[in-house]
């Protein structure tokens, strides 16, 4: 839970392996430069795609049955590399990797829609903000011109900001975002720990320790006065059904 930038990267079909690989390590220099340029706080090597690792996977869903069913498309080669904006906020990973155009389920061949060289990846950017809101300002915008950096090297991106910034690039409205969001986090986490300190499950959430934990509860409190208690009661009973 919290602001998260979800990004698409798709390369043409006709480009080889090698042209591919060269477009990721041309990328990566550049990354490496805003990297230096911006004062974030480290850039990974490119290496091999782990093609046994669910970071490096696709994944495609079909109805049957009246029923969905999820299944992983492994990558059959790639490479990455990943960026870390700064603390508290997570490492955003990039690279391109080929997927199948089919895969077998059972005895039958299910299209993934995603064959060819591609990329998908996430990076929450919302607990960077426990840092002040200049320095989450620094990793959100840095994640977006990171992703940007392909659609310059011929790859087609996709963005999906859940903080509002892009794609009109309006800081007033990511920055609300932020504090919308943790005011909501500080308020559905301290009523958790509430039901927590009476005999439910124990919280744990970065959110408190933001240094104004207790304003951001109070004003999510009052902005939620209902949905808030509720929702806490909700998971604090599904966590007892649990133990």
């Amino acid at each position: 839970m919290g602001l998260t930038i979800h990004y698409q990267l798709r390369l043409p079909g006709t480009v080889g392996k090698t042209g591919v690989e060269h477009i990721v390590r041309a990328v990566h220099r550049r990354s490496a430069a805003l990297v230096r340029r911006r004062e974030l706080a480290e850039i990974t090597p490119v290496q091999e795609a782990d093609l046994n690792s669910f970071r490096n996977c696709q994944f495609v869903s079909e109805e049957r049955d009246g029923t969905t069913f999820g299944h992983d498309v492994p990558a059959d080669c790639g490479w990455v590399f990943s960026v870390w904006p700064g603390p508290d906020c997570e490492s955003a990973r990039f690279g391109l990797c080929h997927y199948p155009a089919t895969i077998k389920v059972g005895r039958r061949t299910l299209r993934t829609g995603c064959g060819g060289w591609g990329y998908a990846s996430f990076c929450k950017t919302q607990y960077a903000s426990l840092h002040g809101a200049e320095h989450f300002l620094k990793c959100h915008l840095a994640v977006i011109d990171l992703v940007l950096l392909w659609q310059k090297a011929g790859a087609t991106v996709k963005i999906n900001d859940e903080g509002d910034y892009w794609p009109g690039r309006n800081e007033a409205k990511l920055r609300a975002e932020c504090e919308k969001m943790n005011r909501l986090m500080a308020a559905f986490a301290g009523a958790l720990k509430d039901a927590g300190d009476e005999g439910g499950p124990a919280v744990e959430s970065p959110i408190f320790q933001h240094t104004q934990f207790e304003r951001l509860e109070a004003q999510g409190l009052a902005e939620n006065p209902t949905k808030i208690p509720r929702a806490a009661k909700i998971v604090s009973s599904i966590a007892a059904r649990k133990r």
